[in-house]
């Protein structure tokens, strides 16, 4: 049974010491490419309770980048278990395509690259390394933090992928943008980060900033069941969680006038999970935020476990 003093304290953002920790991983990466012989151009950053938005592009002779803060942190789902700073390096100047049927990359004007982004991954490595603690993994670079001021860091050397599939002018710039990343194992991921940081914002303003907030409850929830040994809680990731309530509809989240404050927000959580638990057996059609991947294209996903979850959930909030 939680009461919704309980949940307030859990919907709460990572305080500004928290935030700025992860602020202060971002800067030590920045010196680092830096260092490396980056120039870093077009820097954004802003930083509130619902999102810290951190971005940069570099470029170094003909490589180019752009360099992203995505998952929890960048999307302000984040809660005090999710330790891990994620940072997206997405290399612009050599890039995967897709094209409509019967088009090719000589449609476009593109040459193949001699590239290869395994390669620089393990040269970006071995320069950190003069300097810093971190460890080369299947799909990441990752760069540890010192305990005190710094985050660990998870980050992800990958590619620009660009889909063309709905273009038929042969305009290299009308694509959907897309990262591919390419792992240690010979696997490839496909995934839209920058659609899934924009579609949650919106969705955030859309329910009166009540989002975000639900996000991090059931993420607290979730941990809450984790430390009760229930075992699909650990079966279900923080990301798969924040997928599944992406597909609520607005309107369960309290988006409606009457909702000014946080006094009902027990109500609002218990609106969203009971949407969830009525409609699971629809599980398999629900999208993450980038409104493109199916949650349950990703193997590591199991429907059954989600479906748990979200039942055990609903008793908890009874």
């Amino acid at each position: 049974m939680y009461t919704n003093e309980q949940l307030i304290k859990y919907s709460k953002p990572l305080s500004k010491t928290e935030r700025d920790h992860c602020e202060s991983s971002v800067r030590v990466f920045e010196t680092i490419l830096e260092n490396y012989g980056f120039t870093i151009t077009k820097k954004s950053y802003s930083s509130n309770d619902n999102e810290l938005n951190y971005g940069f592009h570099v470029k170094k002779n003909s490589l180019e980048f752009t360099i992203l803060l995505q998952g929890s942190y960048g999307n302000g789902t984040c809660i005090r278990q999710d330790s891990d700073v994620d940072i997206a390096m997405i290399c612009e100047s050599t890039f995967r395509c897709k094209y409509p049927e019967g088009c090719s990359d000589g449609d476009y004007g593109f040459v193949t690259s001699k590239f290869n982004i395994i390669e620089f991954k393990n040269d970006l490595t071995d320069f950190i390394k003069k300097n810093y603690l971190c460890l080369k993994n299947n799909k990441c670079i990752d760069l540890f933090g010192n305990q005190t001021s710094r985050k660990d860091m998870d980050i992800v050397p990958s590619l620009r992928y660009r889909d063309y599939s709905n273009d038929y002018c042969f305009d290299s710039d009308n694509y959907t943008k897309g990262v591919l990343i390419k792992c240690e194992d010979g696997n490839e991921v496909l995934n839209y980060p920058e659609q899934n940081l924009s579609n949650s914002t919106k969705k955030n303003n859309d329910t009166n900033y009540y989002y975000k907030k639900i996000v991090r409850i059931l993420k607290n929830i979730k941990h809450d069941l984790e430390d009760a040994d229930f075992s699909e809680a650990f079966l279900v990731s923080s990301y798969g969680l924040e997928s599944l309530i992406y597909n609520v509809p607005n309107s369960y989240f309290g988006h409606k006038s009457y909702y000014l404050n946080d006094e009902d927000i027990r109500d609002i959580t218990k609106n969203v999970v009971e949407y969830l638990y009525i409609n699971r057996f629809s599980f398999e059609l629900f999208t993450e935020p980038n409104e493109i991947i199916n949650i349950f294209d990703n193997k590591n996903n199991k429907v059954a476990y989600f479906r748990d979850l979200i039942c055990r959930m609903r008793e908890e909030l009874k």
